[in-house]
Order: structure tokens, then C-alpha cells, then sequence
């Protein structure tokens, strides 16, 4: 028999991971569609001469032109900053607990 205690945490973690990969791309494709009239706020900003943040890659990455592919080469930039920082720290719980 299955001893399903054993894997709840480890289930539960991969589903939060697949909703939160999820919703961060649902927001990434409906960024495109925004309409360019802004109303609200966005105007208002507008009018008083505040423009656009300049994105965050273009101190590291403005040697590219294509956006996408700065982006791209961004998400994986950061992909490998996160997965490094997470084997650092699997590494350093691994020293620390004692051998059984």
C-alpha cells in the first residue's frame, strides 16, 4: 500500500508551482492586448509627463535589440539565478544535518 502522508507536501508543492506557472502566464499573454487609450490613472501620469519605467534586462541586455529575445534570455537568467540560489541552499541543509 501507498503511503500517501509521504507524499502530500511534495504533491502540494508541484500543484502550487503548475497554478502560480499558470497565472504568471495567463498575465503575460493578456499584457499584449491591453489597450493603447489609456483611461484613469494611467492618463492622468500621462499628462503630467511621467512615461514608461524603462525595462529592468536593458542595463544587462542592451546590446539586444529584439525585445522578445531579451526577455527570453531574461526569464532564463533568472531561472538559473533561482535554481542556483536553490541548490546553495539544499547544499548547505544537507552539511548541516547530521549523517544517519
Amino acid at each position: 500500500m501507498i503511503s500517501w502522508n509521504r507524499y502530500k507536501w511534495p504533491i502540494i508543492s508541484i500543484l502550487v508551482v503548475v497554478v502560480v506557472l499558470s497565472i504568471m502566464l495567463t498575465v503575460g499573454f493578456s499584457i499584449g492586448i491591453l489597450s493603447d487609450a489609456p483611461d484613469g490613472l494611467e492618463r492622468v501620469l500621462e499628462d503630467g509627463g511621467v512615461s514608461e519605467p524603462e525595462p529592468f534586462w536593458v542595463p544587462l541586455l542592451s546590446w539586444i535589440k529584439n525585445e522578445y529575445i531579451a526577455g527570453t534570455i531574461g526569464i532564463l537568467l533568472s531561472l538559473s539565478v533561482i535554481g542556483g540560489l536553490f541548490y546553495v541552499i539544499t547544499k548547505f541543509k544537507q552539511s548541516r544535518t547530521p549523517n544517519q
